[in-house]
């Protein structure tokens, strides 16, 4: 492999091994674990939901490796996109006390919610860094830019959310208070991102 990399000129990048393991992963997951769960807990009426959310997945580990593979992404910064996407998957496959972890509750907030919180504050900082390797500068309007980014990014999830509500009938989207609490905890993470920043980290941000 290394030779054949070496004899094309290609230059393989800490992204490029991330995008190749996730591929892989959430192809294997939902080949073994994910299809059958989705049946368990959703119903078999329900599969065309498992099949959107699949390909929305997919796309997403696509374009964003295609997209930003030139860019030298700092390994530090993957391994908290890979702890945002391993707290999806066992949302989805850890069993607690019959249902899944994703139903389960901590301080009567449910543990989606938590998810949102924290896949925000990883986004929020990816956005930062990319803004930043832009050299865009360290300004409180940047700031606000990458928030409204993230929650733009988030509001897209939500929608296609709402095209499932629409188009499968037995869905696991929830109500509507469920969207705008997914929303809000997105709002929180960013947030959170942002105070974490202006307190302790912008002096080491990309320059």
């Amino acid at each position: 492999m290394k030779k054949f990399l070496a004899a094309h000129n290609i230059k393989m990048t800490y992204l490029d091994y991330f995008t190749m393991l996730n591929t892989l992963f959430f192809l294997m997951m939902s080949t073994l674990v994910y299809y059958d769960r989705f049946i368990d807990f959703r119903g078999a009426a329900n599969i065309h939901e498992f099949f959107i959310y699949a390909t929305v997945i997919f796309l997403t580990i696509f374009i964003f490796w295609y997209k930003f593979r030139h860019l030298d992404i700092k390994f530090s910064l993957l391994v908290l996109i890979e702890i945002g996407i391993l707290m999806h998957f066992s949302g989805a496959f850890i069993e607690v006390d019959g249902h899944r972890l994703y139903d389960s509750r901590l301080f009567d907030i449910r543990y989606d919610k938590f998810v949102h919180f924290v896949n925000s504050m990883i986004a929020t900082s990816l956005t930062l860094y990319l803004f930043f390797k832009r050299g865009l500068p360290h300004t409180d309007f940047v700031l606000l830019i990458a928030v409204m980014t993230v929650l733009g990014l988030g509001a897209i999830v939500e929608i296609v959310e709402f095209a499932v509500t629409l188009t499968v009938e037995h869905n696991g989207v929830g109500t509507y208070n469920n969207n705008m609490l997914d929303l809000v905890s997105n709002l929180l993470g960013s947030l959170s991102t942002i105070i974490l920043f202006k307190l302790f980290f912008k002096a080491y941000a990309v320059k």
